[in-house]
C-alpha cells in the first residue's frame, strides 16, 4: 500500500511539533545529537512530560465527562450542548458552577443522580490523586501519600502506563454509553 503524501497544513503541524519538541529538549528521537553524560536525564525528562501531560489529558476527559453528567441532569437531553451554549442560564450555570468546582466535587454531585459503579469511582479517586501528585511536585517519587503508582506500578513505567490506559478507557466508556 503506497503512503499518501502530506498536505501543507500537515507539513506545517510536522515542522511546529518537530520545532516544540527541540525548544523543550524532547525531541528524543534525536537523542544521539546530545551530550553523551545528558542523553540520560534528557530520555528520562521526555518521558516524564509525556506521562504528566496524558495523565492530566485523562482527568481533563474525566472531569468533562462528570460537567457533562451534570449538564444533562440540570438541562436535559432535548437540546444539544451548542443551542444549550446560546442561553443565559447554560452559560451562567457553567462559568459559576460547573467551573467553581474540583473534580471530586463533580464526582460526588453526579454519584448523588446517577450510579457509578465502585470501580469507576475508585479510579476516578485514584486520577485525582495521582493527577494531583503529578501537578502539585517536581519530584513525585518523593511524595509519602501519593507515590506515582497506578494500582501498585510505576507510572513512568509502560506496564502502570497501560494499567492506567485501560482503566481510563473503562471509565470513559462508562460514561460514553449512558
Amino acid at each position: 500500500m503506497q503512503k499518501a503524501a502530506l498536505t501543507k497544513k500537515q507539513r506545517d503541524l510536522l515542522r511546529e511539533l518537530e520545532g516544540i519538541c527541540a525548544e523543550f529538549n524532547f525531541d528524543y528521537q534525536n537523542i544521539s545529537v546530545y551530550d553523551p553524560e545528558a542523553r540520560t536525564a534528557y530520555l528520562e525528562a521526555a518521558r516524564d512530560k509525556i506521562v504528566r501531560g496524558q495523565v492530566i489529558i485523562w482527568y481533563t476527559l474525566v472531569d468533562e465527562f462528570l460537567s457533562c453528567e451534570m449538564c444533562r441532569y440540570y438541562f436535559g437531553r432535548k437540546r444539544s450542548f451548542p443551542q444549550l451554549w446560546r442561553t443565559k442560564r447554560f452559560k451562567i450555570f457553567n462559568y459559576h458552577v460547573i467551573e467553581e468546582l474540583h473534580l471530586m466535587q463533580k464526582l460526588r454531585h453526579v454519584r448523588a443522580f446517577l450510579r457509578v459503579p465502585r470501580g469507576i469511582f475508585a479510579d476516578i479517586e485514584r486520577l485525582n490523586a495521582l493527577r494531583n501528585g503529578l501537578a502539585h511536585a517536581f519530584f513525585p517519587e518523593n511524595l509519602r501519600k501519593t507515590q506515582p503508582k497506578w494500582k501498585g506500578q510505576n507510572i513512568f513505567s509502560l506496564i502502570g502506563l497501560k494499567a492506567l490506559h485501560a482503566d481510563s478507557e473503562n471509565i470513559a466508556n462508562f460514561f460514553i454509553r449512558i
